[in-house]
């Protein structure tokens, strides 16, 4: 009984080994009390999910975990691609290569919108900011600057922004320049074409009207050359329809007349009918990309 009873008073004793003042080993009992050893918790961070992502309302966190790790190895993959491209088309900047620049940068865009991308983009649009006559792509990379490029980016093309804004403010005096020539030539065209259709609207209806006449009194007689035995209605009819196909013949000749005169005022209210027009229409079409680039290179506050 009494080895029990020490087995039961020991066995939830611990015991450690130390040394003894004669530098022998011995057994102690280790008072100390002990410590509750925590578990290690493995921690994942789940992302925020949208409502409709069905697939991962079954997933573990665990799985959740490892797919947005996926996503942003996925993603550096991307941007190291990108900064590949763009490292490639500065290259090609440089050695005045602009289509073949804009080739690879084309290839980059199939990755996605990149801030730095549509900047080397209206670079080479432009052939290093010196020809703006694209103005329908250049505004469109405009846009992509202005949307996804950093102040960081932006900041590298501060001087060359300066330029252009320089530039474009001559190119504005030319324009308007341009606008009044263009007005003033547009005017002088005005009158003359105002006459000319009055000259052949009254061409027209001299032909028109007695046509009509003549038409007419044709179908009158026409429904009456019986009535009389010595045939003078039926002459009339013939006689007048004879005249109504002469003033129809005449009236084919003014009728063509008259829509030139009017084609021709139609044409003189579009720049793009005269030489002048064309010229000025391009140049403000330059004038407005240039001042959208440099918007666009404009650092955000």
């Amino acid at each position: 009984m009494a080895e029990e009873r020490l087995i039961d008073d020991d066995k939830d004793r611990k015991y450690k080994i130390r040394k003894n003042a004669d530098g022998e080993d011995e057994l102690v009992i280790d008072s100390a009390p002990e410590e509750e050893e925590e578990a290690e918790d493995i921690e994942f961070e789940v992302p925020e999910l949208d409502s409709d992502d069905e697939e991962a309302a079954v997933m573990t966190p665990e799985q959740l975990a490892a797919r947005e790790l996926a996503k942003l190895q996925e993603e550096e993959k991307r941007r190291n691609k990108l900064a590949e491209y763009a490292a490639h088309a500065e290259r090609l900047i440089s050695e005045n290569k602009f289509e073949d620049a804009l080739y690879v940068l084309e290839e980059a865009e199939t990755l996605g919108v990149d801030g730095r991308i549509s900047a080397l983009k209206l670079q080479a649009l432009t052939c290093g900011y010196s020809d703006f006559s694209r103005t329908e792509e250049c505004s469109s990379a405009a846009d992509a600057v202005l949307t996804y490029t950093d102040n960081v980016t932006k900041a590298e093309y501060a001087e060359y922004a300066s330029d252009i804004a320089v530039r474009a403010e001559e190119l504005g005096k030319q324009v308007e320049e341009l606008n009044v020539q263009n007005e003033e030539q547009r005017s002088a065209r005005q009158v003359k074409f105002l006459a000319k259709r009055k000259k052949a609207l009254i061409w027209f209806a001299a032909t028109a009207v007695p046509m009509l006449v003549f038409a007419i009194l044709s179908i009158y007689f026409s429904t009456v050359m019986h009535a009389q035995m010595d045939h003078t209605n039926m002459i009339l009819c013939f006689v007048f329809a004879g005249v109504a196909g002469a003033f129809f013949l005449a009236s084919l000749f003014t009728a063509h007349a008259l829509w030139s005169s009017v084609r021709l005022l139609k044409l003189n209210a579009k720049n793009s009918s005269t030489k002048l027009g064309r010229e000025y229409e391009q140049k403000k079409a330059q004038y407005e990309v240039m001042n959208k680039i440099t918007q666009a290179f404009k650092q955000d506050v």
